[in-house]
């Protein structure tokens, strides 16, 4: 078995055993801090060395205890001025004045904490020691397997405080269940002497006068009623600091108590050092207790952030959007929105978020779809265009508007499939297909009055979604990012524009930038976070050139604009997109990993910048990749100096035509298969991908292969699996062509 599979099986055992035991860890580590404080609360009290008593008062008060009622142990208290005695009798339970006589009573209903808290500490109160025991062990076998599962790495999050401290305070915190385990075992637990008996039962005040001519009573720290009808007598050290210790009174003398306790149970009850060992046990017992309620804690927020939450019937309308950079969405939220105002009830969902038999719940759909790389569904909605071919979705009409650009091939194409798919799986058209070419105004407002008139359904939209409105940036800096004399690389740039006031974005919006007035726009990721800066955003052009058939050279319109036209200074009028598919986790301590080939890592810059300014950078992991090194490795000492200070825990690169690489990233994924399924299954991360669809497509790929090689699936249910990742939204992924 490799050491994968075998940290597999490791990190499987801990967490299944953590969650399972915890109650009962809970309670072993809980108790076991109450206890702690005995030794806190015992220091100092009863006579100390050097000290001495009033036998006569003591021996008169004590005799005044037993006539009036069973004590069943006195402890000499406050330098012997007081007796606390334990008792089930409330005539004698409390306080007794050793001068004057007077008594003051227990509190009703009280309960001895500590007796109560060593009970549940040993048998959790049901006499299930065994219970206990086995805890022990395998509370011992999860600290040490611990270290072998995450490595020391120093993250300001909760599982990176959980990680740093249960590394670091190890050797301490191993204490208490090694020590427990090792009593479990009667090793360390001190001699047990041969105890005797008496012939006849003696009282506490018989066994003070039977023990007077043997012990110095004046240092008596406590009696208590023994075994077999005898006293044990506690006596406090003399000045020397010897001479005390336990002894067993019985009718005929004193036999003292030799041996004790041992030093392993001495360091697991904290009572080899007095009040300061308790203070040291209260301490480990508080870092055991949270590093059980962090990692139980971090389970449930992982699995409340995976689980999939079905969709709930509002109505006999389903709105939904097959939304590849956010335009889809926003329309379908405007429909969803006019409907219910128009007091219709709907449900809105994004097509990545249902499965068929959600769909088959609504009678009626609108569908709003967008098209990506060469025709092709959205990538959130391939997995459902999957299962849809072996569905019954009879019974449902559907109404579509499908957007798209004929500068493109196949217009329209992932709307049409979609069509395709729901025909195919009995669903009926209830309005004509209506097709969007570029600008999607005119076609949805006419879809709009076909959905009221035809439809007859109440839809309060006035005019189009509000858009984002455009922006005047001026070009604050241009920087190269390729090495111009290296044979083979693209030549890419980052660019700076600059806001006159604050705007809100984040890593993954898009700016669209078009050459002149009425000329297409084209989109580029956005690579910094207004959450850093909220006036400068960042961009990653690379120059799009190509030569024709008469040999003349061209550049691309938007990217030659920008790269050879939009000197610095230069105002450009462009707008900005939200594109929350694409954003960085909100929550920055949610582990991530980046895949990107070239221009592909233009979001990425900003995820770094973002999590780094948010001071709880969770785990980060970059693969990039590119032709050469030292030739077009892009945004290179920024990604470098991330990973120095900690903000990126991992980069992996490929070059492709490197002589000492010739790798892709999608090699890398399999180089790393154990690393990349232990991040895929292990630790949850969220994937983003973005690049090429080729490259996508290989990524997606391997990515199965991983579970496959690492977690044992066919290739069939890996690819399904994938697909369901990228439909829930933990592999997100933003391509071009």
């Amino acid at each position: 078995m490799s050491f994968a599979a075998v940290r597999r099986t490791l990190i499987f055992l801990h967490r299944w055993i953590a969650l399972i035991l915890t109650p009962v860890f809970l309670v072993i580590i809980v108790t076991g801090a109450v206890l702690s404080f005995r030794p806190i609360v015992n220091s100092g009290q009863g006579p100390q060395p050097g000290t001495t008593v009033d036998v006569a008062a003591l021996t008169q008060i004590i005799g005044t205890i037993e006539r009036t009622g069973k004590p069943g142990a006195i402890s000499v208290v406050e330098g012997g001025r007081v007796l606390q005695v334990l008792s089930q009798d409330p005539a004698v339970a409390g306080r007794w004045d050793v001068a004057s006589g007077a008594h003051t009573p227990a509190p009703s209903g009280g309960i001895d904490i500590f007796r109560t808290a060593e009970g549940l500490h040993k048998t959790l109160l049901l006499g299930l020691g065994i219970v206990v025991e086995i805890a022990s062990f395998l509370m011992l076998g999860i600290m040490v397997a611990g270290p072998f599962l995450a490595w020391l790495r120093f993250r300001n999050s909760l599982m990176g405080w959980h990680t740093a401290i249960g590394w670091l305070l190890l050797p301490l915190t191993l204490t208490s269940p090694v020590t427990a385990v090792m009593l479990s075992l009667h090793i360390g637990t001190g001699s047990r002497p041969e105890l005797p008996r008496a012939k006849r039962p003696v009282s506490i005040t018989q066994a003070l006068a039977i023990a007077g001519p043997d012990l110095d009573l004046s240092r008596l720290a406590g009696a208590r009623r023994f075994r077999g009808g005898t006293v044990m007598l506690q006596i406090a050290p003399d000045a020397t600091g010897r001479n005390g210790g336990g002894f067993v009174v019985t009718d005929t003398g004193v036999t003292p108590l030799v041996g004790g306790p041992g030093l392993v149970k001495q360091i697991h009850e904290g009572t080899w050092g007095g009040a300061w060992s308790g203070t040291l046990n209260f301490g480990i017992s508080m870092v055991l207790l949270g590093l059980t309620v962090t990692g139980v804690y971090s389970w449930v927020r992982r699995r409340a952030r995976n689980r999939v939450r079905p969709v709930a019937a509002g109505g006999d309308i389903l709105v939904a959007h097959a939304s590849q950079t956010g335009t889809a969405a926003r329309l379908a939220g405007a429909v969803f929105e006019g409907l219910i105002a128009g007091g219709e009830k709907a449900t809105l969902a994004p097509l990545g978020a249902l499965k068929p038999a959600d769909i088959a719940r609504f009678p009626l759909v609108l569908l709003v779809a967008s098209t990506t790389g060469e025709g092709e569904v959205p990538d959130g909605a391939r997995a459902l265009l999957k299962r849809m071919k072996a569905s019954d979705l009879k019974g449902i009409r559907f109404a579509m508007l499908a957007l798209g650009d004929r500068s493109y091939a196949n217009f329209c194409g992932g709307g049409q499939r979609m069509r395709e798919a729901l025909l195919a799986a009995g669903g009926v058209e209830a309005l004509p297909l209506r097709e969007a070419d570029g600008d999607p105004s005119g076609a949805f407002l006419a879809w709009v009055d076909a959905v009221r008139g035809d439809l007859a359904l109440n839809c309060t939209i006035a005019g189009l979604p509000a858009v984002s409105p455009p922006l005047a940036l001026t070009v604050a800096d241009r920087q190269r990012l390729d090495v111009p004399d290296t044979d083979n690389t693209r030549e890419t740039w980052k660019i700076f524009l600059q806001s006159a006031e604050d705007l809100a974005f984040r890593p993954g919006d898009l700016v669209r930038i078009a050459a002149g007035a009425g000329e297409r726009p084209r989109s580029y990721s956005v690579g910094s976070s207004s959450r850093v800066d909220p006036r400068r955003i960042a961009l990653t052009v690379r120059l799009h050139e190509w030569t024709a058939e008469d040999g003349a050279r061209h550049l691309g319109r938007v990217s030659g604009f920008l790269l050879r036209e939009a000197e610095q200074g230069v105002t450009v009028e462009a707008r900005l997109d939200p594109h929350p598919g694409f954003n960085p986790p909100a929550d920055p301590s949610w582990p991530i990993m980046m895949i990107a080939a070239g221009s592909g890592i233009a979001p990425f810059p900003g995820f770094i910048a973002e999590r780094r300014a948010s001071g709880r950078a969770g785990p980060a992991w970059l693969i990039f990749g590119n032709r050469h090194r030292d030739g077009d490795f892009l945004w290179r000492d920024m990604f470098e100096t991330a990973l120095a200070d900690g903000t990126l825990t991992r980069m992996d690169t490929a070059f492709s035509r490197d002589s000492d690489d010739g790798a892709r990233v999608q090699d890398r994924l399999r180089q790393h298969a154990a690393e990349v399924f232990e991040w895929l299954v292990e630790t949850k991360a969220i994937v983003y991908i973005c690049g090429r669809r080729a490259m996508a497509e290989a990524v997606l790929e391997n990515l199965a292969q991983v579970l496959v090689t690492e977690g044992g699936l066919k290739p069939e249910a890996a690819r399904a699996e994938i697909g369901q990742w990228v439909a829930e939204g933990r592999v997100r992924v933003d391509t071009f062509n």
